[in-house]
């Protein structure tokens, strides 16, 4: 059947491709039996890969060549300037000038330093950066991982109800037909199973939520068979090394340099070429020369408006680092008091569901008593069942827990 398939796809795009168009026709014929493999493959990716998918999906393909668009020169301050000048006589035996000058503005020692140091800071900010944009793509997927696991818990659950309580309903249907019972149980039961399938639809639409956000993010369509992830050696949270820290700190200090490079002190050195024509009746003069301006840089002189600047953007700085410090620090205390209280819950859930597992097992053993005892009965087994998911659900939670932490550490999948 799949060859058959395989020929049946190869066919029509031999039949849709021009003659000339062969060799096309033939590489369909032998990608189509490939395809179901490749699906199912994408499953088995880990997490690290799906970020790296995530990550080249949301990239700018155009990125790259905007950032070699823009190229400064070592030496130059600025554009050099062209200036002609010509003065002309009105006397009879006057003297005409023409006079070309070419300005290069040179970078000053300081500007240059700062310039060498910005370069440095460029490239390590760019790597600050791409792991800040990797940590919050990280989150993104944990989030629809984690959320879309525990929406799958709730389903199963509630499938599990709704399967029982579906059987149920056949026997006391028959029952009922058979007036060996009467309507009020059936009616309990069909109450149950109408509650159970709206629990099962409104997970359905949680769980399709969750996929959808994920294949948003990465463009994957189906979600990993994997999702747990190792704590690794380093599970201590360092703030001065998280990368939203660091990329604010290198953030700042590129910003100071950019001050200093465009201060006072930091003025360009003005150089200039000059050819002077003189002409006059009976004679002509060619003249070259070489001007240099050099600010008086050593003077350190006020400048107001400057000032204010660098005291704004260092207020600025400041309120920014001392916000982002106590938000992570607030969102690692958060986690880590959750993770307290979750794996306190698990060991109470875990002895509240054998107590449920066994009431499950002798509940079938009781329908024989009357109706009421049949509801407290049944009503016990729905109440097991939702004490599985408890279990499961509190276990979900503390595995989402932990990959939490490590989004609050700073570290990415």
């Amino acid at each position: 059947m799949a060859s058959f398939s395989s020929f049946y796809k190869g066919f029509n795009c031999l039949m849709a491709l021009h003659r000339h168009r062969f060799r096309w026709a033939a590489l369909c014929i032998a990608l189509a039996p490939m395809t179901a493999s490749w699906a199912q493959s994408i499953s088995a990716l880990t997490l690290p890969e799906i970020l790296d998918v995530a990550m080249a999906r949301a990239s700018n393909a155009n990125y790259g060549q905007l950032e070699q668009s823009y190229q400064s020169s070592s030496w130059l301050a600025a554009s050099p300037s062209v200036s002609l000048n010509y003065l002309g006589s009105d006397e009879r035996y006057g003297t005409d000038e023409t006079e070309l000058s070419l300005n290069l503005p040179i970078k000053s020692g300081r500007r240059r330093k700062a310039d060498k140091q910005l370069g440095q800071l460029a490239r390590d900010y760019e790597t600050v950066s791409a792991q800040a944009r990797r940590l919050f793509v990280s989150g993104l997927i944990r989030e629809s991982l984690w959320s879309y696991r525990l929406a799958l818990v709730q389903l199963e659950a509630a499938g599990r109800k709704h399967q029982l309580l579906t059987k149920l309903e056949g026997q006391y249907q028959t029952l009922v037909e058979a007036n060996a019972a009467s309507e009020y149980s059936l009616l309990i039961i069909q109450k149950e199973r109408v509650e159970t399938a709206i629990d099962q639809s409104d997970s359905q639409r949680e769980l399709d939520r969750w996929l959808g956000q994920y294949r948003l993010i990465t463009g994957i369509g189906n979600m990993p068979d994997d999702i747990e992830e190792s704590s690794g050696p380093d599970t201590q949270f360092l703030l001065a090394s998280h990368p939203e820290i660091r990329a604010l700190e290198l953030g700042w200090q590129q910003k100071k340099l950019r001050l200093l490079a465009n201060s006072n002190q930091a003025a360009p050195w003005n150089v200039y070429f000059t050819a002077k024509n003189v002409e006059e009746i009976g004679f002509e003069e060619n003249q070259y020369g070489i001007g240099v301006e050099v600010p008086m840089s050593f003077l350190e002189i006020a400048n107001e408006t400057r000032n204010n600047e660098w005291l704004q953007e260092s207020r600025d700085f400041e309120r920014a680092l001392d916000q982002m410090r106590a938000e992570l620090q607030r969102r690692w205390e958060q986690i880590s008091s959750e993770t307290a209280v979750l794996q306190q819950k698990q060991s109470l859930l875990a002895d509240f569901g054998e107590l449920s597992a066994r009431i499950m097992q002798r509940a079938s053993e009781l329908m024989t008593a009357n109706e009421l005892e049949q509801e407290i009965i049944l009503r016990h087994q729905l109440e097991a069942i939702d004490a599985e998911m408890a279990v499961e659900t509190n276990l979900t939670l503390l595995q989402q827990n932990h990959a939490m932490r490590l989004q609050a550490m700073g570290r990415p999948l």
